[in-house]
């Protein structure tokens, strides 16, 4: 009875770990898709305004900054780019060391949660002031399905207006 127990409880265990790294592997492909459609709009931007180093695009916090400069609210860019930077550093903190007691790890856990939220909107306003100019009419729609798709459909509406020339 006993070995039938423990193999019920090991396939429990496992299954909840085949769970957590399908999540986590859904994590990692949602933030890569996001990441190489907005570069690359920035970029198809950035080579229309002639700008000289458009390839700049593709540095990670960098092209957050770049995002602020095409939407025209520069502060709000850097801004985002310094929230993304500090979250990429706290989830690697609450990782790699293990020297802190559970309280500090539950209060890292909660200002990446509150980052990530602060991210989210921001990503959002910058994103709806570049839709709004090329589609005026459409760019409250757009938002409200960014944000009932938790952003994923964000960097994609981007990538497709990347060729619209309302954008200057």
């Amino acid at each position: 009875m006993g070995g039938l127990s423990i193999f019920i409880l090991l396939s429990i265990l496992m299954s909840m770990f085949f769970i957590f790294f399908i999540v986590v592997m859904a994590i990692t492909i949602y933030i890569l898709i996001n990441y190489i459609f907005e570069s690359i709009f920035l970029h198809t931007i950035l080579k229309r305004k002639n700008y000289k180093y458009s390839s700049f695009s593709f540095i990670p916090f960098y092209n957050k900054c770049i995002l602020g400069k095409v939407s025209e609210k520069r502060k709000l860019g850097i801004s985002l780019g310094i929230i993304d930077a500090i979250t990429v550093i706290l989830i690697i903190i609450s990782y790699t060391i293990k020297i802190f007691p559970s309280t500090i790890n539950t209060i890292i856990f909660f200002i990446i949660i509150l980052l990530l939220i602060l991210s989210f909107i921001f990503n959002l306003i910058l994103t709806h002031s570049i839709i709004k100019k090329v589609y005026p009419k459409l760019a409250d729609i757009l938002t409200i399905i960014n944000v009932f798709t938790l952003g994923f459909f964000r960097s994609i509406i981007l990538f497709f207006i990347r060729n619209n020339q309302n954008l200057k």
